[in-house]
């Protein structure tokens, strides 16, 4: 038996920096989604909740594998050349092939063979979850390099028990991590138990407070933070970039990744934040990505 223990939380010591990304949006369904075993499976699941399936979408067989999606991300941010210690997999909505061990289908795929476990039930915390993790593990010259990769489909086969934001398309976001990235991580908060009443002003304290000092800001925000940003950030950031609301978990992450290389040209310290609702979960992480022009 494989047994591993992470220091805790915040103990970290090294540097944790994003070096490279990929993002990718799927049109296609997966096979597994018509599977008479994974309609089944999904009854069994629902019943004792008294939920009702949804007919159309096993109709239609909509919906996408996480094994997939990941895979193909993998192959363009990970070379064989450099392989990755740990993988973290983050999503919120369920995959359409449950009968695998989708974190340890991830870990064959990717080369180095890493360490790789999944983080899910918490909404769009996931990702900052995710990258909080990694940098528990960064406690010193051998931190691993990791990979943390978002991951969300459109398909949901079950009426919901609470109102919930649903993807609009099939989305997947890795960041690469280590320590000679240009994107260094900062700082991950996570606040729990937050009202919507209340987020707007918690954001607004800490914007302030981890835009201190700098220059150059961007603020990239959940749609959920749309208006609270509106408000906020115009005084403490030259760019606001507000994520689309048709994909919850990705969003920010997928502005992250496609203007990565044009931060890195000029440098940036970069606020990411997001907000979902249902556990009332405000998150931020703060991202200092050093322009190629600045010194080593």
């Amino acid at each position: 038996m494989y047994q591993v223990r992470p220091p805790a939380i915040g103990s970290g010591t090294a540097a944790v920096a994003i070096s490279g990304a990929a993002r990718r949006m799927f049109d296609d369904q997966a096979d597994s989604a018509r599977d008479p075993a994974y309609r089944a499976w999904v009854a069994d699941m629902v019943r004792p909740y008294g939920l009702s399936l949804r007919e159309e979408a096993f109709g239609e067989g909509l919906g996408q594998s996480y094994g997939h999606m990941a895979g193909v991300l993998i192959a363009e941010a990970v070379p064989a050349d450099r392989p990755v210690d740990l993988l973290v997999m983050a999503f919120a909505v369920s995959d359409v092939m449950p009968w695998r061990s989708t974190a340890s289908h991830l870990s064959y795929l990717c080369p180095g063979n890493p360490m790789a476990f999944a983080v899910c039930d918490c909404g769009t915390v996931a990702a900052f979850t995710g990258l909080r993790l990694i940098r528990a593990h960064a406690v010193g010259a051998d931190s691993p390099r990791a990979l943390l990769v978002v991951l969300e489909q459109s398909a949901i086969h079950h009426e919901r028990a609470v109102p919930a934001a649903t993807p609009a398309r099939h989305a997947a976001v890795a960041l690469r991590c280590d320590q000679a990235g240009a994107g260094l991580l900062d700082c991950v908060r996570l606040r729990a138990g937050v009202a919507r009443t209340e987020a707007g002003r918690l954001l607004a304290a800490d914007l302030a407070e981890l835009s201190a000092g700098h220059g150059d800001v961007t603020v990239v925000a959940g749609s959920g933070l749309a208006g609270a940003v509106v408000s906020a950030a115009p005084a403490v950031a030259g760019e606001v970039i507000v994520a689309s609301a048709g994909q919850p978990s990705t969003g920010v992450w997928w502005e992250v990744a496609g203007r990565l290389p044009g931060w890195a040209a000029r440098g940036r310290r970069v606020l990411v934040a997001d907000y979902d609702p249902v556990p009332g979960s405000l998150c931020l992480a703060a991202i200092d990505v050093r322009g190629s022009s600045a010194p080593p």
